[in-house]
């Protein structure tokens, strides 16, 4: 029996050639360091990524800001601009019914003479003249919304919607009711925006 290897099983039992294990070895270094590069790369690309999110963010920031300064200071300045009208257009009413109470107060003044001729048809002429513009400032009034407004006898004295001008003893009236009106006031298309107060005399 002849106990010696045969040549195929030397070749075979016998260990891998330096070559070989160097080609191994080469190989997976250059898995790692293109594994390496890769990651280092992501790694630049998730920087440069973040970079350009925050200065977006930042001009998106930086924009709305901006846009929300100057819409305020537009609001603003429109706001200035209706109160100005506002305060414009009361002045002016004031002043239309400035008007149309002097002349409510010289119609219901109209003196009831009878000239004769000429000077009677004139003074006649005169006063009839008035009553149309009288009536002209209270249809202008009424197109702007503003009504006549009464005090309510009886109601409870209040000065921001009454004038009081004197005051009586009124059986059946406590004290500081509305007595008597001696003359309208004059309101908005809001009941609590009284522009001028009704002269009152109160109950005492």
């Amino acid at each position: 029996m002849n106990d010696e290897p045969s040549p195929e099983t030397s070749r075979a039992a016998a260990p891998p050639a330096n070559d070989e294990l160097t080609l191994g070895k080469s190989s997976i270094f250059k898995l790692f360091e293109a594994f390496i590069k890769l990651r280092e790369t992501s790694s630049r690309e998730h920087k440069v990524f973040d970079q350009t999110l925050r200065q977006a963010r930042d001009d998106l920031r930086a924009g709305f800001n901006s846009f929300a300064g100057d819409t305020q200071r537009e609001y603003q300045k429109l706001r200035q601009e209706i109160h100005g009208e506002k305060k414009v257009s009361l002045v002016l009413l004031n002043e239309l019914l400035e008007v149309g109470q002097d002349l409510e107060h010289i119609v219901a003044a109209r003196p009831q003479v009878n000239l004769p001729g000429e000077a009677g048809e004139a003074l006649t002429r005169w006063a009839d003249a008035i009553e149309v513009e009288c009536r002209k400032v209270q249809a202008a009034l009424k197109r702007h919304g503003i009504h006549r407004y009464d005090a309510v006898i009886g109601e409870l004295y209040n000065p921001a919607q009454h004038e009081r001008v004197g005051s009586k003893r009124v059986d059946g009236l406590d004290g500081y009711r509305i007595a008597e009106q001696r003359e309208h006031g004059w309101a908005s298309q809001q009941p609590e925006f009284v522009l001028r107060r009704p002269k009152v005399i109160i109950s005492e």
